[in-house]
């Protein structure tokens, strides 16, 4: 309604809709917006309490970004065959692969079985890639660091191979074995940051 007289304005309305961000719009420094994510978890069927997996703050590569998170993964001596600390890649459902990768912080555990990768592909087929001294290693980013490739096609670096073109249904990167013997022992213990797939880093969780 309106009194007599009085002139008619139009007035112009924008209505803007906005929805909440989503997992899968998580990013970090390396996230890239792929929508790859990184959660750590521990498997103890025996809750035997000796394996630990998290996210840490400051332990991490230096990259003067605020948390500089590393994934610290422990196993003592006391764990089951079965235990294993670790991470999954969310998001990672339809992929192929061309290459996985992992920065190792040296004077942990890098051996030949572990940390390797663990590759479901859409066969139902799991796939071990490599452990960590298998890859092929590349300059680090810093001092008291090592970046690890592995190229899954590889039947030296995975077991079995993957195919060039298969698609996966799921990827984690676990520690799996305990303390070892020697002098240049890891202690089950390990520290990784900037996991990669196919080149881009995931982000953390």
């Amino acid at each position: 309604m309106s009194a007599p007289g009085a002139k008619s304005i139009s007035v112009a309305v924008t209505l803007m809709v906005t929805s909440p961000a989503s997992d899968d719009d998580d990013k970090d420094e390396g996230g890239q917006g792929s929508g790859l994510r990184a959660d750590a978890y521990v498997y103890d069927p025996m809750h035997s309490g000796a394996v630990a997996a998290q996210w840490v703050d400051g332990v991490g590569v230096p990259m003067h970004n605020a948390g500089n998170q590393g994934l610290l993964l422990s196993k003592n001596a006391s764990g089951s065959a079965e235990a294993q600390a670790g991470a999954v890649i969310k998001n990672a459902q339809g992929l192929t692969l061309t290459e996985l990768g992992f920065d190792v912080r040296e004077g942990g555990q890098c051996s030949a079985g572990s940390p390797h990768f663990v590759v479901v592909t859409n066969d139902d087929v799991t796939h071990v890639v490599g452990g960590c001294v298998k890859g092929t290693t590349q300059t680090s980013l810093a001092i008291g660091w090592k970046r690890m490739r592995f190229d899954p096609s590889k039947p030296e670096l995975a077991s079995p191979p993957i195919t060039p073109g298969q698609q996966v249904k799921s990827i984690a990167v676990i520690l799996d074995q305990g303390p070892e013997a020697g002098a240049n022992a890891g202690g089950g213990l390990v520290v990784l940051d900037n996991i990669s797939i196919n080149g881009k880093v995931v982000a953390k969780k």
